[in-house]
């Protein structure tokens, strides 16, 4: 081992590391002498606040110069154990200055003249690049040092160890005390990380583990942003099981498309579209749990820690590349693999009209990710060649856009060319996954992942109805292009899903529904849409509208950081969002299922929960409400059934109700919620036929183990569940205890998270905006907009918000949750909404609010109304 001395305005010993010999570990320090430092009362240097750092556009292709001793020299920050924390950054020479060029996309800058110049500046006040190593040290302490020491021996063999440092970042949620054997890696704290976000002082976290991830992962994405914004961060790597991966995952994927981000991550199989959304996030799959080094987690860290100094590498070394496509305008375009032979030919002839051409697959995200580069400035046009998005979002399938698909090309007005591509299908997964609806329809197996169904002629019209309404609201130039003998490889003669009526109701209903303009122009053209000359048709329309001219879109130069939501009362950020395709919990339909390999097999009560929510959206996009009903007794669920309710659900308030006692009776220690329940169950289900049942659940019981009882309701009979009684409805001072002591309302929405991947239709209370974002990333499908109890009756509540305050309730409720699933449905229930005409006020003052749902409105006020008025009539009988 060997010392060294480096000297800046004062003296830093040196030893070198062992394991690397460009680390060292702090030895000594003699204090320099000048007001611009000063040490803690250990003694240790703290450098002075830097100089605001020049703005930054996009991520760096970045070729510092090597590190030299003295950039280790100096730290910003020391740990409780006296360990520097992060590098200190050398006033700025214009010697040591490196240009970082762009590398967003592709490498690709746009035109400075056109864009504004976006080469990012160096790093004005840092030499010293560096890759964050970020995760619960409380936790994952030793994982988190492997995974670096990793990582900087990777960096080290590539290369480019001399121009980048590992940092460990840590992101705990508890104040647990760390090991302080670093191993010579630079240690980040998280009170450094809470700085960023809830201020120096406060760094006490709440005790609900979900509401601390949710805060801790907001403060990770500001201390990412600064030290984006520093110009030191060349990328990030986390590792982490759920909860990590869901605190670290919305921070990485804030970095620009291009800066290396990765997770070690648990749940890296399986569904994660709500971990990596349109980012270019990587997730490494563990393998096995993130607990410790054993002889397979040492080979999966290692090699992650591999691939992820390989991207950093690339990065580094990227800068010496020439930017060939730096002044190609780029043209989005939608493929799926039955109109690849159209998309080839207009992305060959575009790419030798001198435009660069990202292509998309058409599979509900592809579509979602085009539109988020449109929304960025990255795209100048879109040849939106294949929209079959569209069809799966109105039927039901497993590749569906959402509401706003078209919204970001419209708003941003940049040249659309729009054709039918694969519209003749819907897409689901496996041939036994299709819902019973569907079980006579005609199907395709394309491989065994993947299933699809030709679409009617029914379902054409309402794809025609979607696209017309969006492109009719357009005042940029649009030209849909539609081909007359077929949309996809496999709608043509002797093709499994040619159906030339089905296939002439769509086009014929575009041509009619679009309202054509000066530049808004709709064509039908005599090929198929693999043809060579459909596709010359396509690029002709495009360049016509002068692309090159229009390309004025400049790319956001800013990171997307949210707003703080430490007033938030709820938090989901434990909580996986999931889609109605995601059910890892769903047991198999029967014990002999169980027995074999059923992971492609769709259980009983999923094919229940899908066919239920494909009635009722059909029934929503026929323009007919959506009913649900609280049933108290037998005789109320039978003729609730008998009227054509589409839901009902029992809970114990019902057997209060319909006993003339109030509602809230059933919030109060009156008896055992959840049994109650289960003795209802025996009395309302052998009488309802054939309409879904649903159970109230109380989610704060602490005497069930609430996996098992979900798993009794299922075998009863019940196929959802509804979180009630609910501490929705108690506000004030015994609320927020309720909240304290861990009995509050998100313990309700895990219930429904955990309903959710079982399989159960899942129909939550939410009485707030904050709340029914909550529910709707659980996993709700169908969230209840709760304007307290009901007003009509002999017992009915005297205070209540009035109607047209309910209108803003319910409108705001059902913002939030289309914020988080556009597909979800929205009912309103409760407070002034007694009766038909309060129902249909609130439903035709509101929008994609779908229904309603009562309960006293449902079975009290009708008994109470009709034994009434009928007994008035027996006495109104004269005996003279």
């Amino acid at each position: 081992m060997k010392s060294l001395r480096l000297v800046l305005s004062g003296r830093v010993h040196l030893t070198e590391s062992p394991l690397n010999r460009h680390s060292y570990r702090l030895q000594s320090y003699v204090q320099p002498s000048g007001p611009e430092f000063s040490t803690t009362a250990a003694g240790h240097l703290l450098r002075p606040p830097p100089a605001s750092p020049a703005p930054i556009t996009s991520p760096a292709r970045l070729r510092p110069s090597p590190r030299p001793p003295t950039a280790t020299a100096a730290r910003e920050g020391v740990s409780g154990s006296g360990h520097l924390l992060r590098p200190a950054c050398l006033p700025d020479t214009s010697a040591t200055r490196q240009a970082l060029p762009d590398a967003r996309v592709g490498r690709r800058r746009p035109p400075a003249d056109a864009r504004g110049d976006l080469a990012r500046s160096a790093p004005s006040r840092c030499e010293v690049m560096e890759v964050l190593c970020i995760g619960t040290a409380d936790t994952k302490f030793e994982e988190l040092l492997f995974l670096a020491a990793q990582l900087r021996s990777a960096l080290a063999a590539s290369g480019s160890d001399s121009k980048v440092q590992v940092s460990i970042v840590d992101v705990s949620t508890t104040e647990k005390t760390t090991a302080n054997d670093f191993k010579d890696i630079i240690f980040i704290p998280r009170n450094t990380i809470l700085s960023c976000h809830l201020g120096v002082d406060q760094h006490n976290l709440p005790d609900n583990r979900g509401e601390a991830i949710a805060l801790m992962s907001k403060a990770l994405q500001s201390f990412l942003k600064k030290r984006y914004d520093s110009g030191m961060l060349v990328g990030a790597v986390g590792l982490g099981g759920s909860g990590g991966t869901a605190l670290i995952a919305p921070a990485l994927r804030l970095l620009p498309l291009g800066v290396p981000k990765l997770i070690v991550s648990t749940v890296a199989s399986g569904h994660t579209t709500p971990y990596v959304e349109t980012s270019d996030l990587v997730l490494f799959p563990s393998v096995v749990d993130i607990c410790g080094i054993n002889s397979v987690s040492r080979v999966i860290l290692s090699n992650a820690a591999a691939a992820f100094a390989g991207m950093v590498h690339g990065i580094l070394s990227a800068s010496n590349e020439s930017d060939e496509t730096s002044t190609k305008p780029t043209v989005g375009i939608t493929m799926f693999g039955v109109t690849t032979p159209c998309v080839n030919a207009v992305k060959d002839r575009l790419n030798k009209e001198g435009y660069e051409t990202l292509v998309f697959h058409a599979t509900g995200v592809g579509g979602k990710a085009m539109e988020d580069l449109v929304r960025g400035g990255f795209i100048q046009g879109v040849l939106d060649v294949t929209t079959t998005e569209v069809a799966d979002h109105i039927v039901g399938g497993i590749m569906a856009c959402d509401e706003t698909r078209f919204d970001a090309i419209i708003e941003n007005k940049i040249p659309l060319v729009l054709s039918v591509g694969a519209l003749d299908m819907v897409n689901f997964g496996a041939r036994d996954t299709i819902p019973l609806a569907f079980a006579d329809r005609n199907i395709h197996v394309h491989n065994e992942q993947v299933s699809l169904m030709r679409t009617t002629v029914e379902e054409n019209k309402k794809f025609a109805r979607f696209i017309a309404d969006k492109i009719n609201k357009s005042s940029s130039k649009v030209t849909v292009c539609l081909p007359q003998k077929g949309i996809s490889a496999i709608d043509a003669p002797g093709m499994p899903f040619y159906d030339p009526e089905a296939t002439s109701t769509l086009l014929g209903e575009l041509n009619t529904l679009i309202q054509r303009t000066d530049i808004r122009e709709v064509k039908l053209f005599p090929y198929h849409i693999n043809d060579p000359e459909f596709a010359n048709a396509l690029v002709d329309a495009f360049l016509s509208m002068d692309v090159q001219a229009s390309s004025s879109a400049q790319p956001k130069q800013d990171l997307n950081i949210g707003k703080s939501c430490s007033g938030q009362k709820i938090s989901d950020s434990s909580i996986i969002w999931r889609t109605p395709v995601d059910f890892p919990d769903a047991k198999p339909a029967s014990a002999k299922l169980a027995l074999i390999d059923c992971s492609s097999m769709l259980t009983e009560i999923l094919r229940r929960t899908r066919s239920i929510l494909h009635k009722l959206k059909e029934q929503i996009s026929d323009g007919t409400p959506v009913i649900g009903a609280g049933a108290g007794t037998g005789i109320s669920a039978k003729f609730e059934e008998a009227g054509g309710v589409d839901l009902i659900v029992l809970y114990n308030s019902g057997r209060f109700r319909m006993a003339g006692r109030g509602s809230l009776a059933g919030l109060l220690p009156f008896g055992d919620a959840n049994d109650i329940v289960l003795q209802m169950a025996n009395e309302v289900l052998p009488v309802v036929k054939g309409v879904p049942v649903l159970a109230g659940v109380c989610a704060t019981d602490p005497f069930r183990r609430m996996e098992y009882f979900l798993r009794q309701l299922e075998t009863i009979g019940f196929c959802g569940v509804q979180n009630f009684p609910t501490v929705g409805l108690f506000d004030g001072n015994f609320r927020q205890n309720l909240e304290e002591t861990g009995m509050g309302y998100s313990m309700e929405v895990e219930m429904i998270s955990m309903a959710h991947r079982m399989g159960f239709l899942t129909t939550p209370y939410a009485f707030n905006p904050d709340e029914a974002a909550a529910m709707a990333k659980a996993g709700a499908h169908i969230v209840v907009a709760h304007m307290g109890l009901t007003t009509a009756g002999s017992i009915g509540a005297m205070t209540a918000a009035t109607l047209d305050d309910s209108v803003l309730r319910v409108q705001a409720i059902a913002d939030a949750a289309f914020g988080v699933n556009s597909d979800i449905i929205v009912l309103c229930h409760g407070g002034p909404i007694s009766g038909p005409l309060e129902a249909e006020f609130i439903l035709k003052n509101t929008k994609r609010v779908h229904g309603f749902y009562g309960a006293s409105s449902m079975e009290r006020l009708p008994v109470e109304q009709a034994i009434t008025n009928t007994v008035r009539e027996y006495k109104r009988i004269s005996l003279k």
